[in-house]
């Protein structure tokens, strides 16, 4: 790796990745940090907007390839505790089911291919973003891997004119810049893992998956390509953090189906979020910006993991070259930028989660919106992020859907 980089990324997750992408395609020299020495399976999201699939045909995936990706999905059935049962179609696009492993393997070999410089199996210890004379330098060094022998790579450092954090949650450039923030309003953790459907339709087929909201837990099925479901469960962290996975086998053995893959092997370990919602003061700064779930989370209802991840690399990639130009105004820039981008979304995930407190309030509204299918349609579309999620805040549509 080179000791001097135009811009180190922090995270070789999707949004990480697509960023080296663009950057390393307009000719900037990139390098890419990433924790896990190679793709496997973490906690994270596979649902996601029909959009997704344009924006990584936008990265220069061909459509045949973005398939292969993912499970088209045409519906998703909504079941409460309360035995209430909403059905949402996407009729203007089907959904996404993402093999995730794939998914992210796939874009950090575009990002080699572009021309970045992936590094994986490191972990940033820390990030000093005053340096002096425009640089900020990064102290790298290698994972430790059970059984390899081989490696002798040495903790070094790294200099780079602008850091971008897309390391989720944590993320160690946004603590170095002091705008990490967390919250204990919901205080929800995350159980996810994938389990063998032996009903599943041919490969590229679309099919339909599920919410199951319980008591302060809820329980979501996506159907993803190689003939499997990933289960994603949202689980109450006071409850739930001294023996999760207990906690989720209680909240999976209480869902009501009789699908395949409710009594099917799990095809993979369960993977676990400690805490799902963050928040970031701010998105960037001088000489460092955030990108994906780095720039703020609150819970993985709405669904717009993916799709964040891609608008706000697409966002950064403008906003980083401006940097490294030398335009002071790029940082507030794409802070404001971003903020207004995902501002409706935030409010819509904040309303979410006060319905799912109050679960009589959530039933009656489930009834009404069963009932009304235009406003099924508009929701449908906010939640897929074919329209503004301002639709469904306004008044008038509240009014309409919780009128008897």
């Amino acid at each position: 790796m080179a000791d001097e980089v135009d811009v180190a990324i922090v995270g070789g997750g999707p949004a990480g990745a697509a960023l080296a992408i663009r950057l390393a395609t307009l000719g900037y020299a990139t390098a890419v940090l990433e924790r896990r020495p190679w793709p496997e399976w973490h906690a994270c999201g596979v649902f996601s907007s029909p959009r997704t699939r344009a924006r990584l045909i936008d990265l220069g995936f061909t459509a045949s390839e973005v398939a292969s990706l993912n499970r088209p999905i045409s519906a998703l059935t909504l079941r409460t505790a309360g035995g209430v049962t909403c059905r949402l179609e996407y009729r203007h696009g089907h959904a996404c089911g993402f093999d995730r492993v794939r998914l992210d393997a796939v874009l950090l070999d575009a990002a080699r291919h572009a021309g970045a410089d992936v590094r994986t199996g490191v972990v940033v210890r820390s990030v000093l973003l005053d340096a002096g004379q425009g640089h900020r330098r990064l102290r790298v060094s290698p994972v430790t891997i059970a059984g390899d022998r081989g490696r002798t790579e040495a903790p070094h450092e790294l200099g780079a004119r602008v850091v971008v954090g897309a390391d989720g949650g944590s993320s160690v450039v946004a603590r170095a810049a002091g705008v990490h923030r967390v919250r204990a309003w919901f205080r929800r953790m995350g159980v996810t893992f994938h389990r063998v459907d032996p009903s599943a339709a041919t490969e590229g087929t679309p099919m339909e998956g599920s919410f199951f909201f319980g008591r302060g837990w809820y329980v979501g099925i996506a159907p993803v390509p190689g003939a499997l479901v990933n289960v994603g469960m949202v689980l109450p962290y006071g409850q739930a953090r001294h023996d999760p996975l207990a906690f989720a086998d209680m909240a999976l053995a209480n869902v009501a189906t009789s699908e395949g893959w409710h009594a099917s092997p799990n095809a993979d370990r369960p993977a676990i979020a400690g805490r799902l919602e963050h928040h970031a003061a701010r998105v960037a700064g001088e000489g460092w910006l955030l990108v994906g779930d780095a720039i703020g989370f609150v819970d993985p209802l709405s669904g717009e993991g993916l799709q964040r991840a891609l608008v706000s690399s697409e966002l950064a990639a403008e906003h980083v070259a401006r940097m490294l130009r030398g335009d002071a105004s790029a940082a507030a820039d794409y802070d404001r930028h971003v903020k207004h981008r995902f501002a409706g979304k935030n409010v819509l995930s904040w309303m979410l989660q006060l319905f799912l407190w109050q679960p009589a309030a959530f039933d009656y509204a489930l009834r009404r919106l069963a009932a009304r299918p235009e406003l099924r349609d508009e929701l449908t579309l906010v939640l897929t992020d074919q329209q503004r999620a301002s639709t469904a805040l306004s008044p008038a549509f509240l009014a309409r859907l919780m009128r008897p």
